[in-house]
């Protein structure tokens, strides 16, 4: 069986990429840049054949020029569309990948595992020169339409950049050519058109070696004070501003907890942050790979968030034997309500007091559900992950060869 990926370096790409290759799978990767290469300088001397990549990288085509178009584009249009710029930047940049990619394209793959966005002239041109081949398309964020309306309803829009109508056609496109749709959790697949089929939930993982739970002192989990974290973008998307309402109501109501906050501030939220900085413990943006020794420091991980497909924080946290608290159907069905975290109504600042307050009144709760967090993170680790996938791939080549 041969593989071809194609999209945004991600860490679900690079995983993926690296399982495939390692069982002779892997024929092509089409992205922007190289896979665990961040060094400009580093990545200059493989596109130049300067240095000798690795096996995987000599199996890479990178679109660097994205980047250079995108930062471009961005400068050139700021003036005139201001927050939209980005829109208009990255959709064309979408364009732009997406035709080079499909100029790249091996036609003798049995898979062609696309990322949203990227992938539409590969699909395209797949379906007419090789109808045999399987194209999946891996739905990593939630749909534009349905993100919309999440911040329609609960949310200022205008704090937002929303996405673009062209990208939104761009998607429905591809999820109608498509063989099969991966998406990452059960909320992301509530969010999609009622007319789209052959939808699969496949979760994220994560690395459990370098996540896992530290010795605890005896007297950790019964300390006065609870330490719940939130790490990620700070900002009304992801709920913060409901976390730190609930935190201080029940601090009001005499509870002694601690908030710490792991991340960067989002530009609209950033005049509120400075008004509640001396209410909770900020460390700033935490390199990923200290991240450990934070997680390890609480008790307790929360995301209210409004929009999450599949957030590898939390992925981290239960990796880590921390309890999660998040918003309900965003990562399901890894979290179980009450096993190894809660799930919270979106919106509702009483549903997150209610659970974090449970949390704090029922500590003997915590040491099992520490212990059930890290046993669902070795259940869904990225190597779990991969075979998940290699299954869905083989069943749906058998489909395909059934039927032609």
């Amino acid at each position: 069986m041969k593989v071809t990926l194609i999209g945004r370096p991600s860490r679900e790409l690079t995983y993926l990429a690296k399982q495939l290759h390692k069982d002779k799978h892997l024929q092509k990767i089409i992205t922007f840049r190289y896979l665990d290469i961040n060094s400009f300088g580093e990545t200059l001397k493989l596109f130049l054949n300067l240095k000798e990549g690795n096996d995987i990288n000599k199996l890479t085509k990178t679109v660097l020029s994205t980047y250079i178009l995108n930062t471009l584009l961005r400068k050139i249009s700021s003036p005139i569309l201001k927050q939209r710029s980005i829109v208009f930047s990255d959709h064309t940049c979408d364009k732009y990948f997406s035709a080079i990619a499909s100029n790249n394209l091996p036609l003798n793959s049995d898979i062609y595992h696309g990322w949203i966005n990227s992938s539409l002239n590969s699909f395209k041109k797949v379906s007419k020169k090789n109808p045999n081949g399987v194209k999946i398309l891996e739905m990593y964020s939630v749909y534009p339409k349905f993100e919309i309306e999440i911040y329609e309803k609960y949310l200022d829009k205008n704090q937002f950049v929303l996405p673009s109508e062209g990208r939104i056609k761009t998607i429905d496109e591809e999820l109608k050519i498509a063989d099969a749709i991966v998406v990452p959790s059960e909320f992301v697949k509530k969010g999609l058109p009622p007319n789209v089929n052959n939808v699969y939930v496949i979760s994220f993982g994560t690395d459990c070696t370098k996540f896992f739970p530290t010795n605890k002192s005896k007297d950790f989990y019964n300390r006065d004070e609870l330490t719940v974290l939130f790490v990620g973008s700070i900002g009304y998307s992801k709920g913060f501003q409901l976390l730190y309402d609930a935190i201080e109501r029940l601090k009001e109501n005499g509870k002694k907890i601690k908030l710490r906050v792991a991340g960067s501030v989002q530009k609209f939220y950033s005049s509120r942050f400075k008004e509640i900085a001396n209410n909770i413990e900020y460390l700033g943006r935490i390199p990923h790979e200290k991240l450990n020794d934070i997680y390890n420091s609480a008790h307790l991980f929360a995301l209210p968030s409004y929009l999450e497909t599949g957030p590898l924080v939390a992925y981290e946290s239960l990796a880590a034997g921390l309890p999660v608290i998040i918003t309900e159907g965003m990562m399901q069905p890894l979290i179980e309500n009450g096993k190894n975290g809660f799930f919270t109504k979106m919106n509702d600042v009483n549903d997150i007091v209610d659970k974090i307050g449970w949390v704090y009144e029922n500590r003997d709760w915590l040491p099992e559900a520490s212990n059930n967090a890290r046993k669902s993170a070795l259940e869904n680790t990225w190597e779990v992950r991969y075979y998940r996938l290699i299954n869905l791939y083989e069943n749906l080549l058998m489909k395909k060869r059934g039927n032609s």
